[in-house]
């Protein structure tokens, strides 16, 4: 995803590495298999509907909905409901990002960037992202613009995506961004996900420090979360002080780990 937000969960799939300890009591504190396996689904969900965030924003811009862009290869048609469009994507659309995207999807908008209530909402039919089948609803809203920065909420319900390997998993997420200019553009990440991973597995993960990334960095440099798999105890990770480094701490009890990120 162009603003790495991904990378704040994929550290945790080194974390596996923390089970060492022989002592029974310790047995709930080890990092299991399971636990590594689904955390590619937390990945996967963060990941596409990231995308899909980034895209309708796009979509809305190049409609003049918000401003003027650039347009993609999508075809946008006004229903018979007031701010409502239907898009639909070539067979072969590659966009200016590189992905391959198909299907259609529902926007519509209500309110004003004027007026502060600006919101809208993507309805997912049959669409797909490189290979990624995509189900559910997205909502935006809450949109901020302070000084040189802006922000929003995301929140996905009823996620579904189903991988190119036929395996679905369940999504859900509330996480709020919020983009500041100063030196370099910077990106803090709140709130939390939930779900169900391609083997069955549920999931939680709550940011406990808002996450930060910045640009010219290719991984988080500062924030920590939380992650629990069928609720076992839960895992740690933390990116630092800002430091723009591959390096992060996992952390479950007594264990604990200082890994590199990929």
């Amino acid at each position: 995803m162009n603003f790495n937000v991904k990378v704040w969960l994929c550290a945790l799939f080194l974390a596996g590495f923390l089970a060492c300890s022989d002592d029974s009591e310790n047995v709930n504190e080890e990092v299991t298999t399971e636990d590594v396996n689904n955390l590619g689904s937390i990945d996967d969900g963060t990941t596409v509907f990231m995308d899909a965030i980034t895209l309708s924003n796009e979509i809305l811009t190049d409609e003049q909905v918000i401003n003027g862009r650039v347009q993609q290869c999508y075809v946008a048609s006004s229903t018979a409901n007031q701010n409502e469009l239907l898009v639909t994507f070539e067979t072969t659309c590659v966009g200016t990002d590189g992905k391959v995207r198909s299907g259609s999807f529902l926007v519509t908008w209500n309110g004003s960037l004027e007026t502060n209530d600006f919101n809208y909402s993507v309805n997912f039919d049959d669409y797909n992202v490189d290979g990624y089948d995509i189900g559910g609803s997205l909502t935006v809203s809450d949109f901020s613009y302070v000084g040189n920065g802006f922000g929003f909420n995301a929140v996905v319900s009823d996620g579904v995506v189903t991988r190119p390997d036929g395996k679905q998993l369940l999504y859900e997420q509330d996480l709020d961004y919020d983009f500041q200019l100063e030196e370099v553009l910077e990106l803090r990440i709140t709130g939390s996900i939930t779900g169900t991973g391609v083997e069955g597995v549920t999931y939680i993960a709550n940011i406990q420090e808002p996450i930060l990334v910045v640009s010219g960095c290719e991984h988080a440099v500062s924030g920590s979360f939380d992650a629990s798999f069928n609720g076992r105890p839960m895992i740690t990770v933390n990116y630092g002080d800002g430091v723009c480094d591959n390096q992060a701490v996992a952390k479950r009890g007594g264990f604990q780990l200082t890994f590199e990120l990929d």
